[in-house]
């Protein structure tokens, strides 16, 4: 059974990292894809069930947030990985536009070109985007962190959530009109800011060794009880109260914090067989890629958008977390198998590289 390796591989947060990865494609699935809007408007039972999906998956961002901050307290800071996903990002933002355009007449305009050459100033990806201010905040954020002792930090946990998640929270739900949604500038979690809390957060938790004495099923009962509640809240919320249900799922959501947070306490050195092992060090590197290929604009516009409407209208309600599996890995696949030429042409480049580098060497 493999925990960590040798070289300090957490196999079970690069599992949760591609779960989330799966996650993040299964929103995307139920809201463009169309299953959400086809089940929530026909009656309360899809409704309930598609709705229940939706909060299962809705904390992909946030447990992405937690790994960051998890791995990267103890992790050297390199600018190098921060190049290298913008070159993913850049030639995504070029080739699959361009594909679009010559097999479906996919319009490339001039934001479509600048969103290729600066995706951070375009609002191309926005995870991206937060990502990226985030990443050259890191150096100050972990010196933050290692500076705190144990009790600061609990008590810094305390506000974050107080004013960052629970205040904004009841406001917006029962205070709509009145309220300003960019709260603190957070705008809804879509932002640097936020990523840079729960950074800290998932810093905290690995420098101070928080929830340590937490058993590793209690995150997992804790994730499926919060997704339960909140699966059931905002069911009501819709059906009967008509109070907003955003505020309940969306990335500041205090259920959908404690879902993530859940999930890193389940993962963390996680003991997995080595058969798994092999099959993460696989897919994991091909995460980040798959949310930037499946995100964007045109496979959104060209392919996706209500892709699955008519499909989940004529479905039994049984059905209903079969085809959303299925679409979900389908999607999820698809997009795995498109990086494949890119991930290893790079990694034959980097090779023919290093052999140049030993040839010259050698000759000196």
């Amino acid at each position: 059974m493999s925990k960590i390796n040798k070289q300090g591989r957490d196999y079970g947060l690069d599992l949760m990292r591609i779960l989330m990865t799966v996650f993040v494609v299964g929103i995307h699935v139920l809201q463009k894809g169309g299953m959400f809007k086809v089940c929530r408007d026909a009656y309360p039972r899809r409704g309930f069930v598609v709705m229940g999906l939706f909060f299962a998956v809705t904390c992909a961002v946030n447990g992405f947030a937690l790994i960051s901050g998890y791995v990267g307290i103890k992790s050297k800071y390199r600018f190098s990985r921060i190049l290298w996903l913008y070159f993913v990002v850049s030639f995504y933002n070029i080739l699959i536009p361009l594909v679009f355009h010559f097999r479906s007449g996919y319009v490339i305009n001039e934001t479509v070109k600048l969103r290729a050459i600066f995706p951070f100033a375009y609002d191309a990806n926005w995870y991206f985007t937060a990502y990226l201010g985030m990443f050259l905040l890191i150096p100050f954020l972990n010196a933050a962190v290692k500076h705190l002792d144990r009790k600061q930090c609990l008590s810094a946990f305390a506000a974050i959530a107080v004013f960052f998640s629970v205040i904004p929270t009841i406001l917006y739900m029962f205070f709509d009109e009145e309220f300003d949604k960019n709260f603190f500038k957070l705008s809804s979690g879509y932002s640097t800011l936020w990523l840079s809390v729960l950074y800290i957060v998932g810093a905290s938790v690995r420098e101070h060794d928080l929830f340590r004495k937490v058993p590793r099923w209690a995150g997992l009962i804790c994730y499926l009880m919060t997704t339960c509640t909140g699966t059931i809240l905002i069911t009501l919320g819709y059906y009967r109260a008509e109070i907003p249900i955003e505020p309940l799922s969306n990335y500041l959501s205090p259920l959908v914090i404690i879902q993530a947070l859940s999930l890193l306490i389940f993962f963390r050195e996680l003991k997995l067989p080595k058969i798994v092992c092999k099959a993460i060090e696989f897919v994991s590197p091909h995460s980040f890629n798959i949310y930037i290929i499946h995100t964007q604009d045109a496979v959104w516009a060209m392919w996706l958008a209500g892709r699955y409407s008519e499909r989940t209208q004529t479905a039994f309600t049984a059905m209903l977390p079969v085809m959303f599996i299925f679409y979900t890995l389908s999607l999820f696949g698809l997009s795995l198998v498109a990086d494949m030429p890119l991930y290893y042409g790079m990694m034959l480049f980097r090779s023919m590289i290093s052999k140049l580098k030993t040839k010259l060497n050698t000759s000196n």
